[in-house]
């Protein structure tokens, strides 16, 4: 028989846009297959979508279908297929509902049900074929598909490991840009300059004739004037020398990161507790997503959590689920 995955969704539009995904992604139209209520014939849809099915869950299943869900079958019978890992993450993105979740949300409003699905978390770990069990908390436990013996009881958890691994990439950071550009500024320097002024004098004197003074001869006499003008030179001379360049130098960096892993927790059951199969996770989600106690720690609800639990399980003792409760709480309430 072919692994199935059935997923849940509140409108048919939202179980559309996901069979048009799964089919964009290579899944066969004939593998994906929508079912709606229609007439008297939901849950007979279901149990051959299933190849089987629990009777005590036709009343939840039903109530489902009176609101409005529908459910969204994907087969793997082709090696060819994409994987299921591939269908599982395409449903978590078109918000699959929680029956479990959902049932209990009902009761408070007076969905009374049927005694057999008293306890919708008990019962889903038979039908673990259907997303409406396995759309969890955790992504990588969610929309866990039917095991390939499941005819013999047999379930399969995938615990998930993330690694990180730490690269290195080129980012630019900044730098510098030089620009060069030319400047004046005036400069006064004082310069002493000679001039020179002819001049005459005449002078009387009474002396006799010397041979000196060239009686009766013609004579030209010039007398040039000279003077200093300022004279301006220039010349240029490297004074300094700007090197632009780049230095790299090497460091180590911490880098902070957080691995994910699946963790499985395994409860042993009393004998007079397997009829109730107490779920812990299921249990405390309600808690952890109703806005009343949203954000609040484990010791301002668990008052309220053991009230509900003793009235829920009146044969069970608080105090052998109190640290299960806590844990999923405390988990549940780190994701929402």
């Amino acid at each position: 028989m072919a692994d199935k995955l059935v997923a849940f969704f509140a409108s048919r539009d939202e179980a559309e846009r996901a069979e048009k995904e799964l089919e964009a992604a290579g899944f066969d139209d004939n593998d994906v297959r929508v079912l709606a209520k229609n007439g008297n014939s939901f849950w007979q849809d279901v149990k051959e979508a299933f190849g089987f099915a629990d009777e005590s869950e036709q009343y939840l299943y039903d109530e489902a279908a009176r609101r409005g869900a529908v459910a969204l079958v994907v087969e793997f019978d082709d090696d060819d297929s994409p994987t299921q890992q591939q269908a599982v993450q395409i449903l978590q993105r078109h918000n699959p509902m929680d029956l479990d979740v959902q049932a209990e949300q009902w009761r408070k409003e007076g969905w009374s049900g049927h005694a057999a699905v008293a306890d919708t978390s008990a019962n889903a770990a038979v039908a673990s074929t259907t997303a409406h069990t396995t759309q969890r908390q955790q992504p990588q436990r969610a929309a866990t598909p039917a095991a390939t013996n499941v005819n013999q009881g047999e379930q399969v958890i995938p615990v998930v490991q993330e690694n990180v691994e730490i690269g290195k990439r080129a980012v630019q950071r900044g730098g510098i840009r030089v620009h060069t550009r030319v400047t004046e500024r005036p400069v006064e320097k004082e310069v002493e300059l000679r001039s020179e002024r002819a001049t005459i004098e005449r002078r009387p004197v009474d002396r006799p004739i010397t041979d000196a003074d060239r009686a009766f001869q013609e004579r030209n006499i010039e007398v040039t004037e000279r003077a200093e003008q300022a004279v301006v030179s220039k010349n240029a001379r490297v004074v300094e020398e700007v090197r632009v360049g780049k230095e790299v130098e090497q460091h180590t960096q911490t880098v902070r990161e957080t691995e994910r892993r699946t963790d499985v927790d395994v409860e042993k059951l009393n004998p007079d507790q397997q009829g109730s199969a107490f779920n812990a996770d299921t249990f405390v989600t309600e808690f952890a997503r109703n806005d009343q106690y949203r954000g609040q720690d484990w010791t301002a609800i668990e008052p309220h959590a053991r009230r509900s639990f003793e009235q829920r399980y009146p044969q069970s003792r608080w105090e052998q689920v109190k640290d299960s409760s806590r844990s999923g709480y405390d988990r549940i309430r780190a994701k929402v």
